[in-house]
């Protein structure tokens, strides 16, 4: 029997880790089918795949009930790079999905407690296993749809897969989960102890690197960065890209809530470039929020990314230093020797207790002030021994090789 492979993903930037490993398997003569939810649908197609979504499984719900309540909750959930009849399906099913297991009231409080965050589709997530039946099941660490699938994978006896995207930090939510795959695979060594001293056993995890980071190693991506550059003018500029996403921790100073800390950023970073000759800004926010955040207007040198379309390695490559909070966009620059600046007073940072700096590949940047400092010097060296550095040489091939032991197995 030919082996198949479930792929359960989200947004733009776990397409990037998966889709390397699905082309692997492909080549390799794997059939994969690959679930691609939210903003990821648009991405995956646009990185080569054939993604399915929630739309092309409403046969096994009542799609009329499911699509009636999708409708209801459109107006607060609705992204421009998601179509309309999928938002539809993927909040009605998910919805149905809390009434099915708890109750017409229960799934009314769950919403209202959460929203969609809280999504959990384990009954559906059984059904689409039984319907498609596949050889092996492979998630990111995300806790909705892609966690229901190894669970629902798990209670079935079916072979399951995390590749791991973060950096098992305590805060990170996949170490408690009650159910773990049968195999993990991380980033690097430093993300493998952090898993095992949350107690989750050594023999599932494998050091395999980061699919999405193999692009790096790509010559086109550095090509396309000097013609980017030549394109916009900027040959012989300094040019920094900033990075940047919302800070929505309830206890984050007014200023810096919601899109606050972004367009301060950019402000101070437009200012620079208009006060300082021969730089250069690329504004590039989280694919997810690029849309929350009002433009400050066209100004001379900079450019406003469009993240949903634009690969982040061309923009990487044009750029000399990244300004970043804990994005990983921030690893992705430091391992191909770009400069970093953490902004270490980013609420975010401080309340994951996340911080590049002390990892060895940012320079930490205490406030606004401190960042204008920073930029009017070239700073050190990048530290090229972090323990967040991943094995050399690409990992779609060695996260693949785990999904095809697990195929046999099964």
């Amino acid at each position: 029997m030919k082996k198949s492979v479930l792929f359960v993903t989200y947004g733009g930037g776990h397409i990037a880790k998966v889709a390397p490993v699905v082309k692997e398997l492909e080549a390799r003569g794997v059939a994969c089918t690959v679930l691609a939810l939210t903003v990821g649908h648009a991405v995956a197609r646009r990185q080569g795949l054939s993604p399915v979504g929630y739309r092309d499984f409403l046969y096994l719900v009542d799609a009329k009930k499911a699509l009636e309540l999708g409708s209801s909750l459109l107006e607060a959930n609705q992204h421009p790079d998601v179509d309309e009849t999928e938002s539809r399906a993927y909040l009605g099913i998910n919805y149905l999905d809390w009434i099915e297991q708890h109750g017409e009231l229960e799934a009314n409080r769950l919403y209202n407690a959460g929203g969609r965050r809280t999504f959990f589709p384990l009954k559906f997530m059984g059904r689409l296993l039984e319907a498609l039946r596949p050889s092996v099941v492979v998630s990111t660490s995300s806790p909705r749809s892609e966690q229901a699938a190894i669970e629902a994978a798990v209670i079935r006896g079916i072979p399951t897969l995390t590749i791991m995207d973060l950096f098992a930090l305590p805060y990170d939510i996949y170490l408690r989960q009650p159910v773990h795959a049968d195999r993990i695979t991380v980033l690097s060594d430093v993300v493998r102890k952090n898993l095992v001293a949350a107690g989750i056993a050594e023999s599932r995890i494998r050091v395999t690197g980061c699919p999405a980071y193999d692009a790096l190693q790509e010559e086109q991506f550095r090509d396309r960065g000097e013609e980017f550059r030549k394109s916009l003018g900027w040959e012989g500029f300094t040019v920094v890209m900033w990075a940047g996403y919302m800070e929505e921790a309830r206890h984050t100073p007014a200023p810096y809530y919601g899109t606050g800390l972004g367009l301060l950023v950019e402000k101070r970073l437009r200012d620079w470039v208009s006060s300082t000759q021969k730089t250069a800004l690329i504004v590039r926010y989280h694919p997810n929020q690029f849309h929350y955040f009002p433009s400050l207007g066209e100004q001379d040198r900079v450019y406003l990314a469009q993240p949903a379309i634009e690969p982040v390695q061309t923009q990487l490559y044009a750029s000399d230093t990244v300004v970043v909070q804990t994005s990983t966009v921030g690893l992705e620059a430091a391992l191909i020797g770009k400069r970093v600046l953490n902004l270490r007073f980013a609420q975010s940072v401080i309340d994951l207790g996340f911080d590049y700096s002390e990892l060895g590949i940012a320079e930490g940047v205490n406030d606004l002030d401190e960042l204008s400092a920073a930029l009017s010097h070239s700073g050190g060296a990048p530290n090229h021994t972090s323990a967040l550095r991943p094995p050399s040489g690409k990992a779609a091939p060695r996260v693949a090789d785990e999904i095809m032991q697990l195929a046999h197995r099964h």
